[in-house]
């Protein structure tokens, strides 16, 4: 309907998914936005549909207002959506480790980290996760995994002493 598009149910024997995925967010200003369409999006989807709401990396950091609070106001307003999940990206590593590490416990979603398995925090966060989606009739199922994949070039944290992440490894998948 005049280019918007919009998540139709699913037929019998159907199987999907629909992600709502952002990324780069160095604002609070869209969340509200994207929140409206998670939900919206999973309000109109119904059986059959997996409606799956995550954020891939840069959202502590660079931001005005992550200068003051360390990322608190973003990961308040992460956990209000709800997320479903989060990966890393360079950025992150901008924040003090330990603040970085503590939002990760905070984080009610689930943060996936498939290539930096030595992190301080990975106790909680999955190196992957597998997705199953009925179909509406039930009468199909089917898995989608899920992997976040941090990159390792080293132009990106030379800047850092002892490493980026608490000197944690980022294996080159």
């Amino acid at each position: 309907t005049g280019g918007r598009w919009e998540v139709r149910p699913s037929e019998d024997g159907e199987c999907r998914v629909v992600v709502c995925q952002i990324t780069d967010v160095y604002t609070l200003e869209h969340l509200a936005s994207f929140k409206t369409l998670v939900d919206e999006t999973r309000q109109k989807a119904g059986m059959g549909t997996k409606v799956v709401s995550m954020l891939t990396g840069d959202f502590l950091s660079p931001y005005l207002l992550s200068s003051v609070d360390r990322g608190q106001g973003m990961m308040d307003a992460l956990n209000a959506i709800p997320l479903d999940y989060l990966t890393w990206g360079n950025h992150e590593a901008d924040i003090n480790h330990r603040t970085v590490c503590r939002h990760v416990r905070e984080f009610k979603g689930t943060w996936i980290n498939s290539n930096m398995l030595d992190h301080q925090a990975m106790d909680d966060q999955v190196e992957y996760d597998v997705i199953e989606v009925p179909s509406k009739d039930r009468a199909q199922k089917r898995k989608f995994g899920l992997c976040a994949v941090l990159s390792d070039a080293p132009g990106l944290y030379s800047h850092f002493k002892g490493g980026p992440f608490g000197g944690a490894t980022i294996t080159d998948p």
